[in-house]
C-alpha cells in the first residue's frame, strides 16, 4: 500500500517538474514554396513560444545574407538593398514581392528567446518560369543520304520543359525518334525526303510555349540521263560522197535593216514567214507600169496601123481655055496652033484619063 502512494507521488512530480522544463519550439514549417516570375511568394513558420519571450528574429538568404530583421516583437526592419522587397507579416511570415530568379533558393529563420533557446529552420524557395529556347543544332551541318543526324533542342525553364518537334509541311516524323525529355530528334539512315523545315517546341506549362526552328537540306547523288552509243560507221575515201557546195540563200524581196553590222550581211536582215510588206509594194508597182505601158502601145498601135478613110483620087479641073492655052505647051507646033473652045466645056483628069464634062458637072465632081 504504501509502495503504490509512493510510485503515484513520483509520477505527479515528474510531470510537475516536465511542465516547467517545456521550451519554445517550430509548430509549422514553409517547407517548399513555389512562386511564379512577376508574383509574390509567402514563406510562413508558426512556433509554440511556452511562455518564453522572444528578443530577436532574423530571416536570412543563404548561405549569409541578412534580408530583415525584428527585435522584441517589435516593427521589422530590411537590410540595406532590400526595403520594399521583403515585408514581415503575422506571427512570422516573410512576404518576398516581385519575385525573380534570383529569388530562387534557400531561405533561413532564426528567432531567440529570453530563456536563451535559438530556433532555427530553413525553408526552400522554387520560382518557376516559361521555357526560352537557347538553341537548335544539328549534329552535322553537311547531311548527305544516308548519314545518321540527330537535331537537338535547349531550353531555360521552371520546372525543365518538354519538347516536341514538328516539321513544316505537315509530314510525318514515324521516320525519326523523337526524346521529349532531353529535345533531340534523331534520323537514321536518313534520307532525301527527310529535307525541310524542323521545328521546336518546349512548354513547362508555365506561360506560353516557345517555339524555333532549323532547316536541314539532305545531299544526295544525281542520275544522269542514259546517252546512246555512236555507232562505229568506217568509210573508204573513194565512197565518200562529195559534199555539195552550199549556196547562199537569195534573199527575199523584204530586207530589214536595223543599222547593225552582224558580219552576215551589212546589216540586212530577211524577214521569215512569206514575202513581206516592202516585196508585195513593189510587185504592184511592176503590175501597174506594165499595165500602162501595154495601154499607151496599144493606143499608139490603133493610131498607126488602124483603118484609115478611103482617099479619093485627085481631080484636077481645067477649063476649056486653061486647056487651049495649055495645048501649046504640049504641041509646040506654031503651025499648027490649037483650037479655041468655049468656057461652058472643061476637061477633068480622071483615074489618069481626061474626060471633056461641062462645067456644072465638073464642079460637082
Amino acid at each position: 500500500m504504501a509502495g503504490a502512494c509512493l510510485a503515484e507521488l513520483c509520477l505527479i512530480l515528474c510531470c510537475f517538474i516536465g511542465g516547467n522544463l517545456a521550451i519554445p519550439s517550430f509548430t509549422s514549417e514553409p517547407g517548399n514554396v513555389t512562386a511564379e516570375v512577376g508574383g509574390t511568394a509567402l514563406l510562413e513558420w508558426q512556433m509554440d513560444d511556452d511562455g518564453a519571450s522572444q528578443i530577436f528574429e532574423i530571416w536570412r538568404k543563404l548561405p549569409s545574407a541578412g534580408l530583415i530583421q525584428r527585435a522584441g516583437g517589435g516593427a521589422a526592419s530590411p537590410f540595406p538593398g532590400y526595403e520594399g522587397k521583403f515585408e514581415i507579416e503575422g506571427i512570422a511570415t516573410l512576404k518576398i514581392l516581385n519575385v525573380n530568379k534570383e529569388d530562387a533558393g534557400q531561405y533561413e529563420f532564426q528567432p531567440s528567446y529570453d530563456d536563451g533557446t535559438v530556433l532555427d529552420s530553413i525553408a526552400t524557395l522554387v520560382v518557376t518560369y516559361q521555357p526560352t529556347i537557347t538553341g537548335v543544332t544539328a549534329s552535322s551541318d553537311a547531311v548527305n543520304e544516308g548519314d545518321d543526324l540527330t537535331l537537338t533542342c535547349s531550353a531555360d525553364g521552371i520546372p525543365a520543359p518538354t519538347f516536341t518537334w514538328s516539321k513544316s509541311d505537315g509530314s510525318s516524323l514515324d521516320a525519326a525518334v523523337a526524346d521529349a525529355a532531353a529535345g533531340t530528334l534523331t534520323f537514321s539512315n536518313i534520307s532525301r525526303v527527310a529535307t525541310g523545315t524542323y521545328t521546336c517546341s518546349a512548354d513547362n506549362g508555365v506561360g506560353v510555349a516557345q517555339t524555333q526552328d532549323i532547316a536541314v537540306a539532305v545531299s544526295y547523288p544525281t542520275t544522269a540521263a542514259p546517252t546512246t552509243p555512236t555507232p562505229n560507221v568506217t568509210m573508204k575515201m573513194t565512197d565518200a560522197p562529195t559534199p555539195a557546195p552550199s549556196a547562199a540563200p537569195e534573199p527575199t524581196g523584204d530586207m530589214k535593216t536595223d543599222g547593225k553590222d552582224d558580219g552576215k550581211g551589212r546589216g540586212a536582215k530577211p524577214q521569215k514567214g512569206g514575202l513581206g510588206t516592202g516585196a508585195i509594194v513593189g510587185i504592184v508597182i511592176g503590175l501597174l507600169a506594165l499595165f500602162i505601158t501595154i495601154a499607151v502601145g496599144a493606143y499608139c498601135a490603133s493610131k498607126r496601123f488602124g483603118p484609115q478613110q478611103e482617099k479619093k483620087p485627085d481631080v484636077v479641073t481645067f477649063t476649056k481655055a486653061e486647056e487651049n492655052e495649055a495645048e501649046p505647051l504640049k504641041n509646040k507646033d506654031p503651025e499648027n496652033p490649037p483650037e479655041k473652045t468655049e468656057d461652058k466645056d472643061t476637061s477633068i483628069i480622071k483615074n489618069g484619063e481626061m474626060e471633056d464634062v461641062p462645067l456644072k458637072n465638073a464642079e460637082e465632081a
